[in-house]
């Protein structure tokens, strides 16, 4: 369903969303160019502060001159791409505080389970999935059917894991459909019917064609799904075992922060502004001009503190002479010393930041924008693996 504003007291025709914008502008960026990165980002952080009604290349145009130099570069894309597509207003959607949801029909189903999925993050990663699947789709629930939804619950880009998870939503949703649509319509209210005739839209005979989506899962890999991060008294212990500031800092930038190796390797004296409390990270498979800005966290900025009085390092290299080889056996020196037990790998901190994150309440879009992944399915990892800790235990006295 499409959102109509009133511009100049007279109704305009249909107007995309910022989000919807967004989506086209990932895509024309990755055709064209075959990059997203800075682009991408520079854009939404525009769009967040576009004040509705306005023309939209008006605003960006005085945005840009507040700008440096690089930034106008990377916008001046983005204003290209408004006047090839003739965008002149758009429905700012992006400051909103709900959950992610697509459409009414997502919002009046997570009404329905609400009870029985009771904590909000269970009820997040219903939105977000479902979210997901009417993107793909683009809303039109008429596209609802078997081949689309195999294609989302299948794509050989997901876990075994997040198939089955996906497959357990969109059967769910299904089967909430099913029984809406059977609903007397005495019982409904002039909304609840109209939603209803929306409902309609979608095949009965294609509902249940996904409900039967089958996920098959090789037993060998039932126990592999999530790889291993610290808990969070853990990760504490860890710090508390190094004494070098230098080493230190590189652990809260990884396990805090949620830095690969790549990029502490790659981290230089200028990508730190501690003032701010920001960190421009030069993430893997991207130059050196696309670096992500983003949060420092309080543990790294007072680690960096002490060991940048320590080394006196004022320019260049933040870490001189740590190469990734070296980097990997510091790290596994240090998990030798608090006797953690699995396969812990140098990449297991990053893990660690994104599983403690998401156990702390942390949105799933924050953890995203901190761990920089280009796909929200990937940042489900945390939910899954929390979904499944907890499965697990509230079974036990079964």
């Amino acid at each position: 369903m499409t959102d109509l504003i009133r511009i100049n007291s007279k109704v305009s025709k249909a107007i995309l969303k910022a989000s919807q914008v967004l989506i086209d502008y990932e895509y024309w960026l990755k055709r064209n160019y075959g990059v997203k990165g800075a682009y991408y980002g520079s854009a939404k952080t525009f769009l967040k502060g576009y004040v509705q009604g306005g023309d939209i290349l008006s605003q960006l145009e005085d945005y840009l001159n507040q700008k440096a130099p690089s930034y106008k570069s990377m916008l001046n894309r983005f204003f290209y791409f408004l006047e090839h597509k003739q965008i002149s207003f758009v429905i700012n959607d992006l400051n909103e505080t709900k959950l992610p949801i697509s459409n009414l029909y997502v919002k009046l189903y997570l009404v329905s389970v609400q009870d029985r999925l009771k904590s909000k993050g269970s009820l997040s990663i219903y939105a977000t999935i479902l979210n997901s699947y009417f993107t793909s789709i683009k809303d039109d629930v008429t596209r609802i059917n078997k081949r689309t939804a195999g294609k989302f619950i299948l794509s050989p880009n997901l876990s075994d894991y997040t198939k089955r998870l996906y497959k357990a939503v969109l059967k769910s949703f299904c089967e909430w459909v099913l029984s809406y649509q059977s609903i007397n319509n005495d019982e409904l209210s002039k909304d609840q019917k109209r939603l209803k005739r929306g409902l309609k839209k979608i095949s009965t005979q294609s509902l249940r064609e996904i409900i039967t989506i089958r996920v098959s899962i090789p037993r060998s890999v039932t126990s592999t799904y999530h790889k291993e991060s610290l808990s969070e008294k853990q990760r504490k212990r860890l710090l508390d075992v190094i004494k070098n500031p230098r080493d230190r800092a590189i652990i809260t930038l990884m396990g805090w922060n949620g830095l690969r190796s790549v990029e502490v390797t790659r981290l230089s004296y200028s990508d730190i502004k501690l003032n701010q409390g920001k960190l421009a990270v030069w993430g893997k498979g991207r130059s050196e001009k696309s670096k992500d800005v983003i949060k420092l966290s309080g543990a790294a900025k007072k680690e960096l503190i002490q060991y940048l009085k320590k080394s006196k390092v004022k320019r260049g290299v933040l870490f001189p002479d740590l190469t990734r080889v070296i980097l990997d056996d510091l790290i596994s020196k240090y998990f030798k010393r608090i006797r953690v037990k699995g396969k812990y790998t140098p990449h297991s901190l990053r893990h660690t930041a994104g599983q403690i994150m998401y156990d702390n309440k942390i949105p799933l879009e924050i953890i995203q924008k901190t761990l920089r992944h280009a796909d929200m399915r990937t940042t489900m990892i945390y939910a899954q693996k929390a979904i499944d800790r907890n499965y697990f235990k509230r079974l036990r006295r079964f």
